[in-house]
């Protein structure tokens, strides 16, 4: 199951939405279904638990809008993707924090650090993705003491892996 399946809404039902401004996408109408709550905040913004997921203009490519700080956006990119071999362990109690979840119901989201000049290259975290359970819509941030990854990999976003 890919995560646009995962983000999709149910189709029985319309889903109530809320409108918000965000200082880098201006106005917007975000659907419940899309909202996700980080019970303990983003790691250096712990005050900050709701976040709503919208889709980027790349497949693969997403946003985290804060619905508590207008200012406050994540690029969010699919670290298989990035990366076709991604791996990364979990502990089971760190998904059991996020609610009940089947499987399929859990996506993974790496954030993107952008460039404060265009000719350098943008960044993944890979070493601390996001941990989405679609059913609870809950999420947060894991960081791997293994060394397999950096915080910052290279990322060319115009080429991501099909």
């Amino acid at each position: 199951m890919t995560l646009l399946t995962l983000m999709a809404a149910d189709v029985h039902a319309p889903p109530a939405t809320t409108r918000i401004h965000s200082c880098l996408l201006g106005d917007l109408e975000i659907h419940d279904t899309n909202v996700l709550h980080f019970p303990g905040g983003m790691l250096g913004f712990p005050e900050t638990r709701r976040f709503a997921l919208l889709r980027g203009a790349r497949e693969g490519l997403f946003w985290l809008q804060s619905l508590e700080y207008p200012a406050l956006a994540f690029v969010l990119v699919d670290p298989f993707r990035v990366e076709a071999n991604y791996s990364f362990d979990v502990p089971p109690s760190q998904i059991a924090e996020l609610g009940k979840a089947n499987p399929e119901d859990i996506g993974v989201l790496c954030v993107v650090t952008l460039p404060e000049n265009r000719d350098q290259q943008p960044t993944v975290n890979l070493q601390g993705p996001l941990i989405i359970n679609f059913g609870t819509r809950c999420a947060k941030q894991i960081v791997s003491q293994e060394g397999d990854y950096s915080v910052r990999c290279p990322v060319d976003l115009s080429r991501l892996v099909a």
